[in-house]
């Protein structure tokens, strides 16, 4: 297990109640508008969005916040891309 993925195994694990955040929480702790959030998430540098209804969609605190790391310890944009992928990948395995 690389170090990335013991950060998202610690902040699962640390996380009991999974917290979704709307758009304008998400820029705000990511620091950038909102083109390049929907830039980032069509090029698979981010995760993409849980629907919450008809027109509303949210994001998994967690999730953005394991991205923030992995981009502050300077990860590559194909390292970004393939912790994207997992955590996309690890929501399936919320419920047990």
């Amino acid at each position: 297990m690389n170090h990335t993925e013991h950060h998202i195994s610690t902040i699962q694990l640390a996380t009991q109640d999974l917290q979704i955040i709307r758009k304008p929480e998400a820029l705000k702790m990511l620091g950038i508008s909102k083109s390049n959030f929907h830039i980032k998430i069509n090029e698979g540098l981010l995760p993409s969005g849980i629907s919450l209804g008809a027109n509303s969609v949210g994001y998994f605190k967690h999730e953005l916040a394991v991205v923030i790391i992995a981009m502050a310890t300077g990860k590559t944009q194909q390292e970004l891309k393939s912790l994207v992928q997992k955590l996309i990948e690890q929501r399936h395995n919320l419920l047990g």
